[in-house]
């Protein structure tokens, strides 16, 4: 049996109701969907609502999470709480929840939880290395600047582009 590409919103399920009680034709209900709902969906949900009184969905069979609302929250607080924490990788963050929480969480379990909570792994970005001089060039441009009104930072121009001068070297 194919599975169900998609749902019709409970919403959608009550209005179908509402156009059968209406007087409408389960052919003329289905047409007035874009795309059209196929004659046996709209029979389906009209015997659905005839045998259980609901157009809800049943709770749906599968396994509980282990992870709830609470400990899902400190598995964030504990990444995002400083530098070193956030440089962990996915096996030691696993290892960490699963030992202070005295729990056996896999680590495609927990990149799932962080990928649905907004928490993304990739590389850090590489950064010029700044020197002494330069820092302190940085500084002495801030100083200079740090009194400037907003009329005089609507005269400044920026730019994040650069110019590379590429030589031929006769290869």
């Amino acid at each position: 049996m194919p599975t169900k590409i998609h749902e019709i919103s409970i919403e959608n399920r009550a209005e179908i109701i509402g156009m059968q009680k209406a007087g409408k034709s389960i052919r003329e209900i289905g047409k007035s969907y874009n795309p059209p709902l196929s004659y046996s969906t709209v029979r389906d949900i009209l015997k659905k609502k005839q045998e259980t009184g609901t157009v809800q969905n049943k709770p749906r069979s599968g396994r509980p999470s282990k992870l709830n609302a609470g400990i899902i929250e400190k598995l964030k607080i504990s990444i995002l709480q400083n530098l070193e924490s956030r440089h962990e990788s996915l096996a030691k963050i696993t290892t960490n929840l699963n030992t202070n929480l005295n729990i056996n969480i896999s680590e495609r379990t927990i990149h799932r939880i962080l990928m649905k909570e907004g928490i993304k792994s990739h590389r850090a970005v590489k950064k010029p290395f700044i020197n002494a001089k330069n820092a302190a060039k940085r500084v002495e441009w801030c100083i200079e600047h740090l009194n400037w009104r907003t009329r005089d930072w609507m005269k400044a121009c920026w730019s994040d582009e650069c110019s590379i001068d590429v030589y031929n070297t006769g290869t």
